[in-house]
Formats: C-alpha cells, structure tokens, sequence
C-alpha cells in the first residue's frame, strides 16, 4: 500500500539527530530485533525491507554550530528521497542554536542583537553550505517576528522592531542569493506575528527572492489559522508567487489530520496555475511521542464528529516483566510492518539488568518507525475519504471548508468573499497563534 499520493499534499516526518543516528548503527548480535531486519531496515526514506516513503525533513538547528554530523541523513542517496533542510531559525530566533556564542537565550538590547547576528557569518556560512550540501529543497534564514511578540519575550531579539527583524532577513536573502551553488532550491520564508499587517509588510521586502517556492510561518501559517493562511496564499498568487519554477510551498509544524485535507484542497487549486506545485507540512510529532514520552501513536477512527480525527497514544509497553515475552505482540490493533513483528522483547531487553530502565535506544527507535508510519498512513486516509465526499467519515464542517477553498481561488473578489465567510474558516481552524 503506497503511503503518498501525488494528488495529496505531502508530510515530512521531522526526523530528528538521534534516530538518524540510532538507525546508522550496527545492531549487538545480543540485542533482541525482528528476525531478519537490522536497524537500517528502519531507515525509511531508503529502500528497505519494511518500507519506504521518499519525503522528510531534517534541520541544521538540531546540531552546535560547525558540526558535521555523520549519520543516515546525510549518508543517504539523493536519488531515492527528497529532503527539506530546515535552516534553524528557531533555534536563531530563541537563542537556542548550539555555539551561537554571540547571542543568548534572553533579551538583549536591539542595537547588541542586530551586531551579534551580523558578526555571525560564519554561522551563516555552515547554514548555508550544509543545506546545499544534503538537501533537496532548503528554507531560507529568516528572523521570526514571534522574536518581537509578547510569546517571544525571553528571545535575545525581543527588543528589534518588525522593521528591524525584516531588515535581518533581507540581509539573510542577500547572503544566500550571493553564496549559494548547487542544485538546492530554497523556499522563502514568509511570516508575519506581531501585527495584522505584517504579513504583508514582510512580503513586500521578501518577495524578490524566488528560487523554488515558499514557506509558511508564524501567522502566516498554520498559527495564523485558516483565515490569516489563505488571506496571505491569495495574496500571494496575485502577486505571480506561485509561477511555474515556484514549485513547492512548505507550511511549518503541522501534522493533524484536518490540515492535511485541507492543505491538498489548496495544492488542488493552486495547481490551476501551476500543476507541479507540491505543498508539503511537517513535524517532530511521532519521533517525540516514541522518542521522547515513549508513546505509541493510534490512528483515528474517522467518522463524521471533528474529535474523531485527532490521533491517540497509548504508553508502549515497557516492563522487565516482558523480556521474555517473544510470542506477544508489541503493537496491538495496528497495521504498521512493524506492528506484525515487533514482539515485547524487542522492546523491553535490558530488565534492570544494567538498570531500572526496560527500554534502550534501539526501543525507542523501534516505537518511532511504528508511529511515523501510522501518521503517514492516517494522512493518506483522511485525504481518500476527503476525496470521495465521504460524509459518514469526513465532518461536513470540513467538506465546507474544502469546497469554500476551490470558491475562494476561482473567486477575482476573494477579499470580500473570505470576509463574508471568516466565521467558517475559523470555526475550522481558528487563529492559534503562539511561540512553540
């Protein structure tokens, strides 16, 4: 069963440093593991013996400052997948990215931020020279205007004006457009945060740059809910951003259910002008839920009630009582590959032996090829059922909304019309908008 389809917008699981290191590893031949796979059969954006899927993230803000990492993401073949590189500006924003000596992760006045930023070029120049490096597609360095909201306050930017994050960012744009080489193609990031019109104030001094295509963040994005996203994507198409050569719109953070068809109900009409553009969304969510809190993810049931399409987590199953349990299922009520082989001794191996802890590093890459796999696939039936007007498995609030988005993009007059219709668009997806 094929996990993507071309008419659907596409996920990227945000794989993290540490499960692109995990699965680079050789396996102890005394480490308990599904009989005849090792750990890069969980390298699923390689071909494998469990499967495959070609598109995912990965960002240089998970790595200190020069560091070249040697793992599965960037050992991996080009041909068989496509990467988005991420180019850490959260990290920048939060003052978080490791060996940004010139920043900290606290307010600093605007005049000492803006010169630490400037002084960092050789940050800039590893940023840039890694993603052209390994990525297919990568974002552009921008400075998040969330830096200057209330929610932004402990950011070393939180004292620079809009004016002044803008300005950073141009600069950013400048310094990629000089340096960059290669076959990268860079999404522009398009923000907005602080005011209502931002959003159309950072357009107009980003607008310039087009190498590939965009993305969409802060209240231009998801955050901004439906109303902010669509009123920015419109005014953007009028303005030729979505030209052929403009491929591919990445929208930042995401991965329910609900945005995943209402994200292909855009890529749908867009692709009236240009039909190879691709828009895709992301998130760390799987690998935190297995990685990190040791969850294993459910899929949704899907019926015709909103709160039926969230995903569910159930605590995985991790007890030194199951380190001989080779006959019991791990995964109960799933369909994942790994769901048929993974047993619970695959999962809980060590049993106090070396200490307390029945779960290893291997467990939790385990628990995260399982849950990946399951968002993938929930995607790919929310967006069958979405397809087919499925009223018994798609809330009719959503079949509204999908058909109000072809409306608004067939529509010359689409600024009164969304105004008429904001009630529908936010009760569906409200603006949410907030520092992560």
């Amino acid at each position: 069963m094929d996990l993507w389809n071309d008419e659907y917008a596409v996920y990227l699981p945000a794989v993290n440093d540490i499960y692109a290191s995990e699965v680079a590893k050789q396996l102890s031949p005394k480490r308990p593991f599904p009989a005849g796979l090792t750990l890069k059969d969980l390298i699923f954006w390689e071909p494998n013996q469990l499967w495959t899927y070609p598109y995912f993230l990965h960002s240089i803000g998970l790595y200190a400052v020069g560091a070249l990492p040697d793992n599965a993401v960037t050992q991996r073949q080009r041909e068989n997948s496509t990467m988005l590189g991420d180019s850490g500006g959260f990290q920048i924003g939060k003052g978080s990215l490791k060996g940004l000596k010139a920043l900290g992760e606290k307010p600093m006045p605007s005049f000492d931020a803006i010169r630490g930023w400037q002084e960092s070029e050789k940050v800039r120049d590893w940023i840039l020279t890694w993603l052209v490096t390994h990525a297919d597609y990568a974002m552009t360095i921008d400075m998040p205007l969330w830096a200057a909201a209330p929610t932004g306050s402990r950011s070393p930017f939180h004292n620079c004006s809009v004016e002044q994050l803008i300005d950073m960012t141009v600069e950013n744009l400048r310094f990629i457009d000089r340096n960059t080489y290669g076959s990268t193609k860079w999404l522009n990031v398009v923000q907005g945060g602080v005011t209502e019109g931002d959003i159309e104030q950072w357009w107009l001094a980003v607008k310039w740059f087009r190498r590939g295509g965009w993305a969409m963040a802060g209240r231009a994005g998801f955050r901004g809910g439906l109303f902010h996203m669509l009123s920015t994507l419109l005014m953007m198409r009028d303005d030729g951003a979505f030209e052929p050569g403009q491929d591919w719109i990445h929208v930042l953070g995401v991965s329910t259910a609900k945005w995943a068809v209402l994200l292909t109900a855009i890529q749908k009409a867009l692709r009236r002008i240009n039909p190879t553009l691709t828009i895709s969304f992301d998130s760390s969510s799987p690998f935190q839920t297995g990685g990190r809190y040791e969850n294993a993810v459910m899929a949704p049931t899907f019926t015709s009630q909103p709160n039926s399409w969230s995903m569910g987590t159930v605590r995985a199953p991790q007890s030194i009582l199951n380190v001989t349990k080779s006959n019991v299922l791990a995964f109960q009520n799933s369909d994942s590959p790994l769901a048929k082989l993974v047993t619970l001794d695959h999962l809980s191996v060590r049993g106090g032996i070396w200490d307390p802890r029945a779960f290893d590093s291997v467990s939790n890459a385990l628990l995260v090829n399982h849950n990946v796999w399951v968002y993938l696939d929930a995607f790919r039936q929310a967006n069958d059922y979405a397809s087919t007007s499925d009223t018994d498995r798609v809330p009719k609030l959503y079949l509204d909304c999908i058909a109000l988005i072809a409306d608004l993009f067939a529509d010359e007059s689409w600024r009164s019309s969304i105004n008429h219709h904001r009630a529908l668009l936010d009760q569906v997806e409200p603006n949410g908008y907030a520092m992560l």
